[in-house]
């Protein structure tokens, strides 16, 4: 059985914030947020708020295919980053659980040109092979963060999360209505 994490979204706020904290104390402050599709979006909005950045780009990475099940390796499925070259880039995405994301994203946009790229997660799990430079917290389980909770209890329907009665009546009237 897989063990969960469910952060509430304060907490998210809360990680984003500290991360944004620690780059401004570094004197990094990027000239582009780069996101990683999809977990990377909401960090990087909010991130963008907090510092002021009004240059998100984004990179399709797929590796997962449901709970603790991935690919070989990470496929980049479509690049929406253009005019990077000279630029500090900060490439952010939701968890770092393998690392093999981040560094597929570091690879692409590397070859744009930038300045400077470094990287950020709100979680990083204690076995990923790349620790990005910016994280809020270490996590040894399975996060379900609120932006994926219902493609995870699609496939999970124990998993902790709140409000999942509502997700399987909708799922159901869906189904009948698909027929």
């Amino acid at each position: 059985m897989t063990d969960f994490y469910v952060p509430k979204w304060e907490e998210i706020e809360d990680g984003v914030y500290e991360i944004a904290k620690k780059m401004v104390e570094d004197g990094f402050i990027p000239d582009a947020i780069v996101a990683i599709l999809t977990g990377g979006v909401i960090p990087a909005k909010l991130l963008s708020d907090l510092l002021d950045i009004d240059v998100i780009k984004y990179v399709d990475i797929k590796f997962y295919r449901g709970v603790k099940k991935h690919q070989e390796k990470p496929v980049i499925k479509a690049i929406y980053a253009e005019d990077l070259e000279n630029k500090k880039v900060l490439i952010i995405d939701d968890v770092a659980d393998t690392g093999e994301t981040l560094e597929a994203g570091q690879n692409v946009i590397s070859m744009l040109g930038p300045e400077l790229i470094k990287t950020a997660t709100i979680y990083v799990k204690p076995w990923s092979r790349k620790f990005p430079d910016y994280y809020f917290k270490s996590i040894d389980k399975w996060i379900i963060f609120p932006w994926d909770k219902w493609d995870v209890i699609r496939e999970n329907p124990e998993a902790p999360v709140d409000k999942k009665e509502k997700f399987f009546e909708l799922n159901n009237k869906l189904k009948s209505k698909s027929r």
